[in-house]
């Protein structure tokens, strides 16, 4: 039913304003006036039953007009599109302009979740889109309304054409504190750690020790034997293991992933994995189609981190990262588990676009006298909730603002 009424309204032009428009101009003609002799609602009732008319003519015929010369047209769209970007298609048609009455709108059906904008251009419409969502496609349905300026009449075509569309999720922008993703540890000196870092530090020679080491000018002026030894420090290697989990309110995350594969701040020998990938990606270019195609799979999110591991030397599975959604979900006990069964130490990145729910004020003097500096976690207090519920788990989590590089 809901289908039948949607078609009925898109081929049955008249609308509300004009039936009832189209009632009282009746009642006035042919009932009111004839017998009042009313000489003044009887030529405006009959104007308005004109103006009905006229306007249901037009857009009928400037319909027609305009069905048959998009009909000539091809589709004409970009093979690949960026998310939150406006984008000129290059789709250009008639913009009835000379019918003076009749307006234009045009919108997507398929893909949906785009918005589109018109810019006249030398008598003709042309279009310029922006997409929400990523995903890829291989049909295109646009459809066309044509409306009088009155806004008492209009009417509805879909075009179909058969064209393939990419959709990508935007890039996050780089910040400097992106930096830190680049290592699991602190870049500064652990004493702990292996002594792996440059030769920086003194210590009395040993038997054993090579002659290189020697500081001879030292000895030279203190005759003490003295050699140089490595810092002790937890060498900051890139993190080369990465996986996207797909779920609800997760294309700020993609663009995230998206970053940090582009960047090469998951280093040159990258492994990255997106959901519903049926191998590993070893470069950037196959990591964004991975995320591209991972919009299929919101509803099993982190359901195939086994699988995707299986196929990684164990050697290298011992650190990763992990980009989840911004939205609580089933995923959240998949990823917890797969980082339990494989031991591994992982890091999360949740992207965001914007801050989200405004905290709650519990009166206006409190409003007007009190402006809290708002964060990402208190502005969105679903995040927030999200993000301490990761590290109960034990997994050490980053929130990334895709517009600024804000990371917190």
């Amino acid at each position: 039913m809901k289908r039948f009424f949607e078609r009925l309204r898109r081929v049955f032009p008249l609308r509300a304003g004009a039936l009832v428009l189209l009632a009282v101009a009746a009642a006035l003609v042919f009932l009111w006036a004839p017998k009042e002799a009313d000489f003044l609602l009887y030529p405006a009732g009959l104007v308005a039953l004109l103006l009905v008319v006229a306007c249901t003519v037009l857009v009928s015929l400037g319909t027609l007009f305009l069905r048959r010369a998009v009909k000539r047209l091809d589709a004409t769209v970009p093979e690949r599109l960026e998310t939150t970007r406006a984008t000129g298609t290059g789709f250009r048609f008639p913009s009835l302009g000379r019918w003076l009455v009749l307006d234009v709108r045009l919108s997507w059906v398929e893909p949906a979740g785009l918005e589109v904008e018109l810019e006249s251009l030398d008598g003709l419409l042309s279009e310029v889109v922006t997409a929400k969502e990523r995903g890829r496609y291989t049909r295109l349905v646009r459809r066309f309304t044509v409306e009088d300026v009155f806004g008492l009449t209009r009417l509805s075509f879909d075009v179909a054409w058969t064209a393939a569309l990419s959709i990508a999720p935007a890039s996050a922008k780089q910040g400097a504190q992106l930096e830190a993703g680049r290592s699991q540890g602190e870049t500064l000196a652990n004493p702990a750690g292996r002594a792996e870092g440059d030769l920086v530090e003194m210590r009395q020679y040993t038997y054993g020790d090579s002659m290189r080491h020697v500081l001879w000018k030292v000895y030279a002026r203190s005759r003490k034997l003295l050699v140089r030894m490595p810092e002790r420090a937890l060498a900051p290697g890139p993190v080369s293991v990465a996986f996207f989990v797909a779920g609800p309110d997760d294309e700020a995350s993609a663009g995230a992933a998206r970053l940090y594969v582009e960047a090469g701040l998951l280093g040159a020998d990258l492994l990255f994995t997106a959901d519903g990938a049926s191998a590993p990606a070893r470069s950037a270019r196959d990591a964004v189609e991975q995320l591209v195609d991972s919009s299929t799979k919101r509803a099993h999110g982190a359901e195939a981190l086994d699988a995707a591991a299986s196929q990684i030397d164990p050697g290298r599975l011992t650190s990763c990262l992990l980009f989840v959604p911004a939205v609580d979900g089933a995923w959240r006990q998949r990823v917890v588990g797969f980082v339990r069964k494989h031991s591994l130490s992982a890091s999360v990145i949740i992207g965001v676009d914007e801050v989200g729910e405004q905290p709650a004020r519990h009166s206006r003097i409190e409003s007007f006298l009190f402006q809290p500096q708002e964060t990402l976690d208190t502005a969105r207090p679903s995040l927030k909730k999200l993000r301490d519920a990761l590290e109960a788990d034990g997994l050490p989590v980053k929130v990334l603002h895709r517009t600024t590089g804000q990371l917190s």
